[in-house]
C-alpha cells in the first residue's frame, strides 16, 4: 500500500494557495461590506451568511495547516520534518490515526482530484501531531488509501514490538 503524505515542496504549494484563497475571501468580504453599506443586500441575506460560514471554515483549516508538518514513514518511524526541528516517532507509539477533509486547502487550483486530507496522529501520551495527505474530493474517509496504509504499518510495528518483547521476556 502506498502512503501519500505531502513532502516539503507540496507544503510550499499549499501555503501559497492558502494565501491566494485568503486574498480571494478578503476581496469577497470587502465587496460584501460595500454592498451592505449601499443597501443593495441586507445583513442576514444569504450572501453575507454564506461568506461568514466560508470564512469560519477557512479559519479552522488555517489552524490545521499551521499545526501540520511534512512527514514520511521510514523504518517503522514517522519522521516529521518541521522547519524548526526534525522529529522521529516510533509507529508503535501511535495510538490512533484519523483524517479530515479539506475544503479550501489544495495543492493546485483547477484540479478537483488533488485535494488534501488533514491526517492527525494521536500518540500514546495524548499528544497530537498532524500532516497532510493526498485525497480525492469525494473520497471517504479523506485520504482513505493513505489512512489504511498508515494504520496497517502502525499495526505491523506494534505486532513487531510485541513479538520482540515476548522474545526478550522468554529468555
Amino acid at each position: 500500500m502506498d502512503v501519500r503524505l505531502l513532502p516539503q515542496t507540496e507544503f510550499d504549494n499549499v501555503h501559497f494557495y492558502r494565501a491566494m484563497t485568503l486574498l480571494i475571501l478578503l476581496a469577497l468580504g470587502v465587496f460584501c461590506v460595500i454592498k451592505l453599506a449601499s443597501g443593495a443586500i441586507t445583513l442576514f441575506s444569504a450572501v453575507p451568511v454564506v461568506l461568514l460560514l466560508l470564512g469560519c471554515r477557512f479559519a479552522v483549516e488555517w489552524g490545521r495547516i499551521a499545526r501540520s508538518q511534512p512527514a514520511f514513514i521510514h523504518d517503522d518511524e514517522l519522521v516529521l520534518c518541521g522547519s524548526d526541528s526534525h522529529r522521529r516517532i516510533a509507529l508503535a507509539n501511535i495510538q490512533s490515526v484519523r483524517s479530515r477533509h479539506s475544503l479550501f486547502m489544495v495543492r493546485r487550483y483547477r484540479s478537483w482530484s488533488e485535494h488534501l486530507a488533514f491526517v492527525e496522529f494521536t500518540l500514546n501520551d495524548g499528544e497530537r501531531v498532524g500532516t497532510l495527505a493526498e485525497s480525492g474530493v469525494f473520497e471517504f474517509p479523506a485520504g482513505g488509501a493513505t489512512l489504511k496504509a498508515i494504520e496497517a504499518q502502525v499495526l505491523a510495528a506494534k505486532v513487531k514490538r510485541g513479538a520482540s518483547g515476548l522474545a526478550a521476556g522468554s529468555r
